[in-house]
């Protein structure tokens, strides 16, 4: 939705945010999914929305931190 206006919201799709997804829904629905990552799984997942996190931060401002 977002590259509609920004393109460059198509480099966190190239980052592998969609494996964020399970813990998303995990976390809305905790009866619906059986899932518990790994540390390896886990260390990726933040990494991720790290990365996520300074990407969005840098498109408001650095006046927003």
């Amino acid at each position: 939705m977002c590259s509609r206006v920004d393109e460059d919201f198509e480099k966190l799709m190239e980052e592998k945010i969609v494996k964020l997804t399970i813990y998303a829904v995990d976390a809305r629905y905790p009866e619906a999914i059986d899932y518990e990552p790994s540390l390896e799984e886990a260390g990726e997942a933040i990494e991720i929305a790290e990365m996520v996190r300074e990407f969005i931060l840098n498109k408001l401002g650095k006046n927003i931190r």
